[in-house]
């Protein structure tokens, strides 16, 4: 009894901590605050006016929100509603036959995905912004970009412990559709990834079906796609990763994850106060990946594949917080990632 009591209590403290942050009003639009005056400037700068740095506004955002969001029987399939991004930063209604046409032969593409408790006006306001930080970073080189927004912002239960583990499972089934978007853009395209939060899990999802596995008992080869890993080169990055942090070893949940994956950066943040409570959320969660790193257990079960895989701890950038605008508000993170999302120095 003792032990149920004690359960139920971290519980309640998770869903007081949650409440906290996704009710208080207009939380995901806002940029957080300037680091504290003891954390060294050249380490955390504040977002400069980007869009001067940036020689157009392009990109793309493809949704699943329409989609239907489970199934056990068949291989999902769905029409994605697709839009592009005008100057001002909002979007019109366009076709998937327009984006293939649009990419640009000699760059690589990168798809972004969001986390949960994203509404669609966040992911409108968040694109713009990621793109204006991904693309300042290295204006000089070419890059497609690609927003994948999934149906993220629904409470079946209003009970946020219970909703969060239904929106895991939720962005988990999307990388059915995160494979499928990438099975219609143009062979031997480098294709870079950047998973926040539940979008981490998305794109481990994504990856794991590429490279030989199945997620909620369906695989692409199920499904009739198929999509070479010698053809294409995959790189990922993982912000705030909530997942298990030993998902991504062999014979674990994602273990077919890196089959495919040239290489993985995990952006740790030890200091991350929504992913602390991450192991209550179910009897066999372990530490999220954000928080742990790839523990010295997990680099030994890795094996060979651990080259593939960097932590870069941004810690005292991020601090506490865990949404996305705490990244993008920081520049040198998103020159930090520059090698894996524009494929510098790729061989």
């Amino acid at each position: 009894m003792n032990l149920l009591q004690s359960q139920f209590m971290q519980l309640k403290v998770f869903a007081f901590c949650c409440l906290l942050l996704f009710v208080t009003p207009g939380f995901a639009q806002s940029v957080p605050p300037a680091p504290a005056s003891d954390t060294p400037a050249a380490t955390c700068l504040n977002t400069p006016d980007c869009v001067s740095c940036v020689p157009e506004i392009n990109y793309w955002v493809v949704s699943s929100r329409c989609c239907i969001q489970k199934s056990k029987c068949c291989c999902p399939c769905c029409e994605f509603d697709v839009y592009h991004s005008s100057s001002e930063g909002r979007v019109t209604e366009q076709t998937m036959e327009s984006l293939v046409q649009s990419i640009h032969p000699e760059a690589p593409i990168c798809i972004m995905v969001h986390g949960s408790f994203v509404d669609w006006d966040s992911v409108l306001n968040d694109s713009y912004n990621t793109y204006l930080w991904l693309r300042s970073a290295a204006p000089q080189m070419p890059l497609n970009v690609i927003f994948f927004t999934w149906p993220s912002d629904d409470m079946p239960t209003r009970i946020i412990p219970v909703d969060v583990n239904i929106l895991g499972k939720r962005a988990e089934y999307n990388g059915h559709y995160l494979t499928r978007l990438i099975a219609q853009l143009p062979e031997h395209h480098q294709i870079s990834m950047l998973g926040h939060s539940h979008g981490a899990r998305a794109v481990a999802s994504a990856m794991h079906l590429i490279g030989g596995g199945s997620i909620q008992g369906i695989s692409l080869q199920d499904c009739g796609i198929h999509i070479c890993c010698r053809c294409r080169h995959f790189r990922i990055v993982f912000a705030a990763a909530a997942i298990n942090h030993n998902w991504l070893n062999p014979g674990e949940r994602y273990g077919c994850g890196l089959n495919c994956t040239d290489c993985l950066i995990n952006l740790r943040n030890h200091k991350d106060r929504i992913l602390l409570f991450y192991p209550v959320l179910a009897p066999i969660s372990r530490r999220a990946l954000a928080r742990t790193g790839f523990t010295y257990l997990d680099r030994r079960a890795l094996g060979d594949d651990v080259n593939r895989v960097h932590d870069i701890d941004v810690s005292q950038c991020v601090g506490a917080g865990h949404m996305f605008p705490n990244y993008y508000s920081h520049p040198e993170i998103a020159e930090t990632i520059v090698p894996a999302i524009y494929f510098h120095n790729a061989e």
